[in-house]
């Protein structure tokens, strides 16, 4: 059963083969580790069951826009979107909170959005 719908954050390859740590089919992939001076890349993103919880697959996320903003530079976004990358907002039904990420189900999630990096970021509002 869902529960009441939250607009949830992340960035995320457009394709398969890309992933931040991971892969579409779960396979390391480590594209951040192509960003220098990304500040994220070093942490420990060993197996983690809890993004297959209940034997389906779950996406992580931010349920905060600023909390992604934390972890990955304006910098380290365009670079990501260089080999395909976007940010991008769930409205998630399906979803599990733990301290500084959310995981969720995207296949549940009511609506998607593609949110235009310099907005993202705040770059050029006033």
């Amino acid at each position: 059963m869902g529960k009441e719908p939250k607009w949830l954050y992340r960035l995320e390859a457009t394709t398969p083969n890309h992933g931040l740590w991971y892969d579409g089919d779960g396979n390391y992939v480590w594209d951040l580790g192509d960003l220098p001076g990304c500040k994220t890349k070093d942490l420990p993103m060993g197996y983690d069951e809890r993004y297959k919880k209940d034997g389906r697959d779950w996406f992580s996320s931010c349920t905060n826009q600023e909390d992604l903003t934390h972890w990955f530079s304006y910098e380290d976004a365009k670079e990501l979107a260089k080999i395909g990358f976007v940010a991008a907002k769930y409205l998630a039904t399906e979803y599990e909170e733990y301290p500084m990420e959310t995981t969720f189900i995207k296949e549940t999630a009511l609506q998607r959005i593609e949110i235009d990096l310099d907005e993202f970021f705040g770059i050029g509002a006033m």
